[in-house]
């Protein structure tokens, strides 16, 4: 009788477990989000940048203008000042893409990550807002890590 109580009590939590696993796999499922287009990241892109690496705070001016679309993939270019009396830096390629997309209250948000030669972007697009906003950490050594903020001109 006390084998028989542990096995019935072991079975019920792992039919619960199930339960919930199959619950929580339906549900999940129906919230995924799928690949956006790309076209609307098409234009320029231009805003501020924040973050610190290993030589202290840093802050400016960041532009990207995205120049070619093909599905849910974005190419273009980047530059940077760090203030608005400078010239922008030399254009450096960039790429995006746009590897999901949500719905809330029926406005898009796309999900966005990408690269450049020294780092990795990851942010996202609000749509109803022109507003994109990622965090950029570079490769270095240096530990560069930055918050970029930017609206569509």
């Amino acid at each position: 009788m006390q084998r028989i109580m542990p096995t019935r009590l072991r079975l019920m939590a792992v039919l619960g477990a199930l339960i919930a696993m199959l619950s929580l796999g339906l549900v999940s499922t129906s919230a995924q989000a799928a690949p956006g287009d790309a076209a609307v990241l098409k234009g320029t892109w231009i805003g501020t940048y924040s973050g610190y690496d290993n030589s202290g705070y840093k802050s400016g001016l960041e532009k990207i203008v995205i120049t070619s679309v093909k599905g849910s993939n974005a190419r273009g270019t980047w530059q940077s000042r760090p203030s608005a009396k400078v010239k922008w830096s030399k254009p450096k390629p960039l790429n995006l893409s746009i590897y999901a997309q949500e719905f809330d209250d029926d406005l898009p948000t796309d999900y966005l990550s990408g690269g450049d030669a020294d780092g990795i972007y990851v942010g996202k697009l609000v749509t109803s807002k022109n507003r994109m906003v990622f965090t950029y950490t570079a490769r270095s050594k240096n530990l560069l890590v930055l918050t970029l903020d930017l609206h569509k001109k």
